[in-house]
């Protein structure tokens, strides 16, 4: 499900906003919201998550190379790394992502929602998150490092018929 937010607000951050503007109450109920459910800190965390889960090279991996390609590949990795936290950065994104939410939740909606966050198990909720976030994207890189092979595998035997 964060994998998926990544990329909503990845699409809308190069794309631009198409939407219409929200009324002040509504926004500030929106942004009320995304601070309680902590969206800056969550999306920090899936785009950490997204990067190393792109890269789809292991450790194991990056160990098998010779030194000098692992130091081409670590520095390609953090250039990388700057590059998207400039591009994706909250104050970019925060815009597209108000609108985003005021479009799925009505201002009543919102502070509904913000009210359920901000009880003691809302709040026990958010702040698992994000470590539940970076742990699913380490179970599925190690599942997509299993199954690559296999679609490649597919994708080739399709390819030649």
């Amino acid at each position: 499900m964060k994998f998926t937010a990544f990329l909503l607000a990845a699409t809308l951050a190069l794309s631009g906003s198409a939407f219409a503007e929200l009324a002040a109450s509504h926004t500030a109920a929106v942004e009320k919201l995304l601070a309680a459910l902590q969206i800056e800190k969550q999306l920090q965390a899936s785009l950490a998550a997204g990067l190393e889960a792109g890269l789809g090279a292991s450790e194991e991996q990056l160990k098998a190379l010779p030194q000098a390609q692992q130091d081409k590949f670590k520095g390609a990795k953090q250039k990388m790394i700057e590059a998207m936290t400039a591009e994706m950065s909250w104050e970019k994104l925060k815009p597209d992502l108000i609108e985003v939410y005021g479009r799925a939740f009505t201002e009543k909606e919102a502070q509904e929602v913000t009210a359920l966050v901000e009880t003691p198990a809302g709040k026990l909720y958010v702040s698992k998150q994000g470590a539940m976030v970076a742990d699913m994207a380490k179970v599925t890189q190690s599942r997509m490092t299993t199954l690559m092979p296999k679609l490649m595998q597919i994708m080739q035997e399709e390819m030649q018929k």
